[in-house]
């Protein structure tokens, strides 16, 4: 159920800004910073007025032109302009023309252009502006603009907009490794980064680098213009409390123009590591990472329609294991290499498991594929259009060997995170009278993440731990217990993450004199399905245990504490071979449920409404006041738990019905367990969907979903 009470204060915001400055400032361009504007205010050479004067402003690349008519104060604006240029503007009347070209526009700037008419007839030529016109004086609060130009000679080495960002002084680098940045010292979560007014922000908020992908889900060689926003209250904008990205794609032009490029960088072209514990430095690991991709843009109907669209690859070479088995040429654990042959033996012959190797490809790499494309549709001097499709597909392979020097895992063990990101946007610009004008905006994100297995096999999760004295050949390996891990990983056992986003956008500006009103609404739905479901497949340890008469070996007895390391080994493998764990989880749907329900399930959605005055006192003060209100909804009826209003109970639990879930435990059973192409634990089968976690409770070991 969601809820519309909008008189609820814990689901409601409301945000007024009132701002006042004493310089030439301009209202902002509509359209939650995705194209440019145009005003000003055409004068005689008296220095009166002139109403009725007709301005046009020609986009020169596209050949698509845009024309206003000045009112009683003879004031124009015009709205839903591309960004960059060059542009035309002619102003004229009567037989008087003023014409300026040259002049080129950055993202969301809504430059003030003035005229006077009879004074003489000219034509002026813009060539450029100075670097303070880099914070941009129109922004609705503290921001920076980088244009095409200033884009193209930039040095990134990520090719990301998180690194032109950092060319605001207020914005800093808090991860070099993953690119994340904080704004104004706050958490890197609180950006938002928006491309063509989407978000492209991690929806759910798991990546440090704040995108949903390792790299950025649209080419920088695709993007036109960049914006970075800081305690923006223009009443447009929603999403941040740190800093706003914001940009937009290239568009195409009356002229084909493209790029081909290959970018290449490894370990050579990096300084060395520095250990600040240790005072010396060391080299990277060898690396390669490659980008290769083009870009095409051009007019399939001169001055109407166009095109421009890219596709980009790139592919970054993973370590492969930091640590290896006793004797191996890798940082030792304490475990033989015979240790894992045998358990690897064990698994094919005699429960039907393929548990992988322990060696990692040669060619294991992160590889992220981008494609684009973008239609603008000039429609007449009064409407345009422009609808742009992407598509980032994502596999990144994950060797879970990272644990210490006391862990190693098999090729079963490891497992390929696949992300699918998708974005349909589109935009609709109409001026319908001189003074008022519209902006429509819809857009669906979709995003998609899974885990799969390297061998493609789902298994329990089987470990192998290996107590006391290390094995010949151990150099420099971590004393204790050592664990080999295999099967599929505890946590990718049920691990799933959809959200889709819808967005719609609907604003008017409205000029009346010396105000220009804007107000609309906007509204925002994300629908989240959520899986991190823990051993539903089992999990298993099988370790050395000491003899006793419940539990004997073949070989003799043994005090695993003080046993050699070859015995040890021998132990763990029998109990292995005889299926005699040192424990067991399993997490089971309770009777009428399934393994779905006990994922998370649910829509966000907001509702925006807004209103904000922009009021030209003089040519020298402009006063903005803005009203924005916000209501939230979420679905808020989860599952009715019974079992979570029942008074506590003392002691431990095994083998619990609470919630939607059964949990069972088996501490050491001197039973024995079966595997055929599955595998059973006391008449239980173990890779059927089961759901569920494991908490702690005073000491005790609990189960509940």
């Amino acid at each position: 159920m969601t809820r519309h009470d909008w008189m609820g204060f814990s689901r409601t915001a409301v945000a007024m800004a009132v701002a006042a400055a004493a310089v030439t400032l301009s209202a902002p361009a509509l359209a939650q910073n995705t194209t440019a504007a145009i005003n000003g205010q055409i004068t005689g050479a008296d220095g009166k007025p002139v109403a009725g004067a007709t301005v046009t402003i020609l986009h020169v690349a596209s050949g698509s032109s845009n024309t206003a008519t000045t009112d009683v104060e003879g004031r124009y604006a015009a709205r839903g302009l591309r960004a960059g240029g060059p542009y035309t503007i002619t102003v004229s009347k009567g037989g008087l023309v003023d014409k300026r070209e040259g002049v080129t526009l950055a993202l969301a700037e809504a430059l003030n252009l003035d005229a006077q008419l009879g004074a003489a007839t000219q034509t002026v030529t813009v060539t450029g502006r100075s670097g303070a016109e880099r914070f941009n004086k129109s922004n609705m609060g503290a921001g920076t603009s980088i244009n095409s130009r200033e884009l193209a000679a930039f040095a990134s080495v990520q090719r990301n907009l998180q690194d032109v960002a950092r060319t605001d002084p207020r914005l800093t680098q808090t991860d070099k490794g993953n690119g994340s940045i904080s704004a104004a010292g706050q958490n890197n979560r609180f950006n938002s980064i928006t491309i063509d007014g989407v978000t492209t922000s991690d929806t759910f908020g798991l990546e440090s680098n704040n995108l949903p992908t390792k790299k950025q889900p649209i080419s920088i060689d695709a993007i036109q213009s960049v914006q970075v926003n800081l305690s923006n209250y223009d009443v447009t904008q929603k999403g941040y409390t740190g800093a706003n990205i914001n940009a937009v794609t290239k568009s195409g032009t009356n002229d084909f123009k493209g790029s081909v490029y290959y970018v290449w960088r490894n370990q050579d072209m990096v300084g060395q590591f520095y250990n600040r514990t240790a005072d010396s430095y060391s080299n990277y690991a060898p690396f390669k990472d490659t980008t290769q991709g083009f870009t095409l843009g051009g007019p399939i109907i001169p001055d109407r329609l166009f095109f421009f669209g890219g596709y980009e690859e790139y592919k970054s070479s993973k370590a492969g294991a930091a640590f290896g088995p006793a004797g191996s040429g890798l940082p030792n654990v304490g475990i033989s290499q015979s240790a894992i042959d045998s358990a690897i033996t064990i698994g094919r012959s005699t429960w039907g498991m393929d548990l992988g190797t322990s060696s990692a490809p040669s060619n294991l790499a992160l590889t992220v594929k981008d494609t684009l494309l973008k239609l603008d549709w000039n429609i007449s001097d009064s409407h345009r259009a422009n609808v742009r499709y992407s598509k980032t597909q994502q596999s990144d392979p994950v060797i879970t060997t990272l644990f210490g020097p006391t862990q190693l895992s098999l090729s079963s063990y490891w497992y390929v995170t696949d992300k699918t990101l998708e974005t349909l946007v589109g935009q609709w610009f109409a001026d319908w009278t001189p003074t008022f004008s519209t902006e429509l905006k819809i857009s669906q994100r979709d995003y998609t993440q899974r885990h799969t297995p390297v061998n493609g096999a789902r298994l329990p999760s089987v470990a192998l731990t290996f107590p006391g004295a290390l094995p010949t050949g151990s150099v420099g390996a971590a004393t204790g217990t050592r664990t080999l891990n295999t099967g599929t990983e505890l946590s990718r056992q049920f691990n799933v993450l959809d959200t889709k986003t819808s967005d719609i956008y609907g604003g008017a500006t409205w000029t009346l004199g010396a105000h220009e009103v804007k107000f609309g609404a906007d509204y925002a739905s994300t629908e989240v399905f959520n899986a991190f479901l823990q051993n539903v497949n089992g999990n298993y340890t099988f370790g050395c245990e000491n003899s006793s008469a419940a539990i004997t070996y073949t070989f003799g007895s043994i005090v695993c504490a003080t046993a050699t390391a070859a015995d040890v080994e021998r132990a763990t493998l029998e109990n292995f071979q005889r299926g005699r764990p040192s424990s067991y989880t399993v997490q089971l749907p309770r009777a009428g449920k399934t393994i779905q329900d006990g994922a998370a399930r649910f829509t966000l959605a907001n509702t925006g409404l807004f209103v904000q005055d922009s009021w030209k006192l003089s040519p020298a003060i402009n006063l903005s006041v803005g009203l924005r209100l916000d209501q939230q909804g979420v679905s808020d009826k989860p599952i009715f738990n019974t079992a979570a209003a029942a008074a506590p109970v003392a002691g431990s639990v095994s083998g619990a019905t609470i919630g939607n879930t059964t949990a069972t435990t088996v501490n050491r059973s001197t039973g024995g367990f079966g595997i055929d192409n599955s595998v059973t634990l006391d008449g239980i089968t173990l890779l059927q969907p089961r759901v569920g976690f494991n908490w702690n409770l005073g000491g005790e070991r609990r189960m509940q979903v």
